[in-house]
């Protein structure tokens, strides 16, 4: 089905965007990276570093190492898939005498209801099934410094039975985090569990719905989709206030039920919520007694609809924010307009974007950034990211007490407010980032921060001050063939590396067979000892001239050539009916030359225009995966499905097919038979694109335009896409590191990729 508007406005889009660097002096550099998935850190008072994994591991970081076990490993009870997983974590504000760590995330069904049962199956491998929301508190063993918790110690506050949790009906908008009110509440937030279909169908009736009634999940009452978000006897949609020692509800709370403090109506502090993913507690705000019903004023990012973004303020109990009625500052959802669940003065957002125009709430008056009142330069986005405070000393004085806030689709700003709360300027502090959950360390004194991309970013990041700050050299290597019979020639390339403040490099290869070489782009034959498969590790060290350095480790195998996969259950499935869900048998025929013992993982991604959603995997030759319905609306969405093999060395082949959901009016494939999708990988990149779609475009005529963020035209060619690839890879290598705009053309397709090169 083709949208010519939906290109023309993407187009459009990506032509307004443009790079930005941080203020004067400040610095966002990786932290680490080789995590899988994180999606959440926080800090205990001493400065060590929690990161957790959104299959349900929790790690420490001291002094920035990560310690090889996780201190937490739930990850037999934790639901992984799609946005769903370990998405919320706190301590204890006393956690270095209790030890106490309190975990928000979505629990598998079949723990759910049989755990401790005869009928429990460890084994069970189950995908999506609707299920619930679990908030639990285990304890952290204070004698070997919290690197361990005590299974024993599991306490379940919230959603201790399958209809007592917070209701996960749909592939996403479940639990999100978990943060602690000035007075020792806890507070939580929860999505509205509803399809995100434009317009909305008679979602009812779906079977995830009458299924999650059916299990006990929800009652009939609650089967109204979206407006759960204004049901005061669901969870969803809503911020939650408990006592973090039972899990009721605090007596302080607007709706709270004294003979049923367990109830939904006594958890809820605020509601009308759509995705209130990650939020924060503004410091020297709130009181410390829990009776006066102030946990202090919460900043929460919303993650919006297909209209607005939005920043809102909770500054007091039974607060109504107006989802799914009202969306951003003035935009009304004609498509929820049941008078039943229309809330007549709901709480306006005090920022709102998507689109062309940012705008705020200014005394209660609406104006658009860069103005007198609301300063800064013009940003969108579409995935809003709750940020945190930035209330230390490390920062200069005029970027203390700012409010930090992320968009997933590319930035990190820090918004200056006037002492009513009303915003009065965004600075740009960084893009190219996918920001997920934020956190300032009180030992260092910077702003930290987890950004993910699936597949290629899983990287803890922090922001520094630092007037006189030497950056880390940028590595970009390569080496070719790195397989092969013995003697196997090499050849290595740092020559494209870079110093970010244009000093000389020295360049220091070990090739892992007692040689070395201090050129950029050396030469080395590797000789095995036998004619059995051997590999060799060649580390390249790249150095600039005060000593900052990094490193790449590249694996050569000798004697050896990656398994061949063929005769896949998937290669002729192109597309499914997107009126239901589609089961799919997952098996392949693969075969190998020199190996036996052979590592199969298969893995489900969702792309969803220009990112994705990790959906499942798992490690067997063959099994069944369920790919899930998607909105019919304005966005682009496909299902890519891999599977990669291994030998026993870790020489890998990977194949993969891209499955279409159709929607009302689309076609087994487009009438020209050209894919509407595509992607670009990996993304970022150091120095190679590939660009890959539903069919092998190696022979399709092509237009490629390669331009700077600003629109400035860098190359322009012609041609099938076997030759210009390589064309295309050479154009990308002369460029620094930055955002680059491509610009694909080929029959009547055209798309913009933002590529963000290392």
């Amino acid at each position: 089905m083709k949208r010519p508007g939906y290109y023309l406005l993407f187009f459009l889009f990506f032509f307004s965007l443009q790079s930005f660097a941080q203020p004067t002096g400040f610095v966002d550099e990786q932290v680490s990276d080789g995590w899988t998935i994180p999606v959440g850190l926080t800090f205990d008072k001493q400065g060590r570093m929690f990161v957790w994994e959104k299959a349900g591991k929790v790690f420490m970081v001291e002094n920035g190492v990560k310690n090889p076990a996780p201190i937490i490993d739930i990850s037999k009870e934790v639901l992984d898939f799609n946005d769903h997983g370990l998405n919320g974590v706190a301590l204890d504000p006393d956690f270095l005498n209790n030890g106490y760590i309190y975990l928000l995330y979505a629990v598998k069904r079949h723990h759910a209801l049989y755990f401790g049962t005869p009928n429990y199956d460890t084994t069970n491998a189950d995908g999506f099934k609707t299920t619930i929301g679990r908030l639990t508190r285990y304890t952290l063993n204070k004698a070997d410094g919290f690197k361990k918790f005590n299974e024993s110690s599991r306490k379940v506050l919230l959603g201790e039975s399958i209809s007592t949790g917070i209701p996960i009906l749909v592939d996403n908008h479940g639990v999100g985090s978990l943060v602690f009110g000035t007075d020792g509440t806890l507070l939580v937030t929860a999505g509205d569990a509803a399809l995100a279909s434009e317009p909305p169908s008679d979602d009812t009736q779906n079977p995830w719905f009458l299924e999650a009634i059916s299990v006990g999940i929800i009652t009939a009452e609650q089967n109204v989709n979206a407006y759960r978000s204004q049901v005061l006897s669901s969870l969803n949609g809503k911020m939650l206030r408990i006592d973090p020692a039972t899990g009721n509800g605090v007596a302080s709370n607007p709706f709270y039920e004294s003979n049923n403090p367990r109830s939904s109506r006594s958890r809820i502090w605020a509601y009308g919520l759509r995705n209130p993913f990650r939020f924060t507690v503004q410091p020297k705000t709130g009181s410390t007694n829990p009776a006066d019903g102030n946990p202090g004023t919460i900043f929460v990012g919303d993650v919006g609809w297909s209209h607005r973004e939005e920043i809102n303020i909770i500054s007091k109990g039974g607060q109504n924010f107006g989802w799914p009625s009202f969306e951003g500052i003035s935009y009304t959802n004609e498509s929820y307009s049941n008078p039943t669940f229309k809330p007549t003065n709901p709480v306006l957002p005090i920022i709102e974007w998507r689109g062309p125009l940012a705008q705020a709430l200014v005394n209660s008056e609406v104006y658009g950034v860069g103005s007198a009142q609301f300063k800064g330069r013009a940003f969108t986005g579409n995935s809003s990211i709750g940020g945190v405070f930035y209330d230390l000393t490390a920062f200069p004085e005029a970027f203390r007490n700012l409010y930090f806030q992320g968009d997933y689709e590319g930035w990190v700003k820090a918004f200056r407010l006037d002492e009513k709360n009303n915003p009065i300027e965004v600075i740009d502090f960084t893009d190219r980032v996918n920001p997920t959950c934020f956190a300032v360390n009180p030992a260092d004194g910077s702003l930290y921060y987890v950004s993910y991309l699936y597949p290629d970013i899983h990287e803890v990041r922090k922001i520094t001050f630092d007037p006189n700050a030497n950056l880390r050299p940028v590595l970009v290597a390569e080496a070719s063939p790195i397989y092969g019979t013995s003697p196997l020639t090499v050849n290595f390339k740092a020559s494209d590396s870079k110093d970010p403040e244009n000093g000389p490099l020295g360049f220091f290869w070990d090739f892992g067979d007692g040689k070395n070489s201090n050129l950029a782009n050396p030469t080395h034959t590797y000789i095995a000892v036998s004619t059995e498969p051997q590999i060799f590790k060649a580390t390249l060290k790249i150095t600039d001239n005060i000593g900052k350095s990094d490193t790449k480790t590249f694996v050569i195998y000798l004697n050896n050539t990656p398994p061949t996969i063929t005769n896949t259950s998937i290669d002729k499935v192109n597309s499914f009916d997107n009126s239901k869900d589609f089961e799919v048998n997952l098996s392949a025929t693969v075969t190998d030359k020199e190996q036996t013992d052979l590592t199969y993982q298969w893995l489900v991604v969702l792309h969803h225009d220009e990112h994705t959603h990790f959906v499942s995997s798992f490690r067997k030759t063959e099994g069944k995966i369920v790919l899930g319905q998607v909105p019919c609306d304005s966005q682009a969405y496909f299902y890519r499905v891999s599977l990669t093999v291994a030998d026993p060395l870790g020489l890998s082949a990977i194949y993969y097919k891209d499955i279409k959901p159709l929607c009302p009016g689309d076609t087994t494939s487009d009438p020209d038979t050209d894919p509407v999708i595509l992607s670009v990988y990996p993304n970022p990149t150091k120095n190679t694109i590939e660009l890959l779609a539903s069919n092998d475009l190696d022979n399709h005529l092509i237009r490629l335009r390669l331009l700077r963020n600003t629109g400035q035209l860098i190359s322009e060619r012609e041609g099938y896409w076997k030759i210009l690839k390589g064309q295309l890879n050479n154009d990308l290598s002369d460029q620094s590191s930055g955002i680059y705009l491509l610009n694909v053309r080929f029959g009547e397709k055209n798309k913009i990729f933002r590529i963000y090169k290392e």
